[in-house]
């Protein structure tokens, strides 16, 4: 989602498809990368196997209710952003995403089940719709080891990373891009 917020043709590109209804120039919008992770992309692993039938699929596992808390953090800080969406129109066509891709993925109803039923559901479908051969069902805490095995690159000498910002650190950095004070 960051790309989405940092790329005005990334923001374009995602509220053309999922906004306007739109097809999805799949390759174009990944041509400058290898990888890509998160939403929106994590929910359309179908389309994006389509377009790369190569592409490898990592799974990482989070125990529900700690995702929920942390979903429910960022969506605190979105709800904040609203409020300056008027007369911001960068802003205004990011948000229209972040909506979307929201009503896609989890749907009107988003209390705390109707959330952790989307976000299991997810994951059952992840692992029933992409062959074995092309996915790594994986937890952050493994580390390097079954990552790079299944990328077929050695484990680097260095931490594996961790990153998960708290809803002040995502506010003030879109508040940031999207020129907000």
């Amino acid at each position: 989602m960051a790309e989405v917020a940092i790329h005005d043709e990334h923001a374009r590109a995602w509220h053309a498809f999922l906004v306007e209804g739109k097809p999805m120039d799949w390759k174009a919008l990944f041509a400058p990368y290898d990888a890509t992770v998160d939403a929106p992309p994590a929910f359309f692993y179908r389309e994006i196997l389509e377009a790369f039938p190569g592409a490898k699929v990592l799974l990482n596992l989070r125990e529900p209710e700690i995702w929920y808390k942390s979903y429910m953090t960022l969506r605190g800080a979105m709800q904040d952003l609203s409020a300056h969406r008027r007369g911001n129109p960068r802003l205004e066509m990011w948000l229209q995403v972040v909506e979307a891709v929201h009503d896609y993925a989890i749907g009107a109803d988003s209390d705390h089940d109707a959330c952790i039923a989307a976000f299991n559901a997810h994951n059952r479908r992840v692992q029933e719709d992409i062959p074995a051969d092309r996915l790594l069902v994986f937890r952050v805490q493994e580390g390097w080891a079954p990552l790079c095995k299944f990328l077929g690159h050695e484990v680097p000498d260095e931490p594996f990373p961790h990153l998960n910002e708290g809803a002040d650190t995502v506010k003030a950095a879109l508040s940031f891009l999207f020129g907000i004070s």
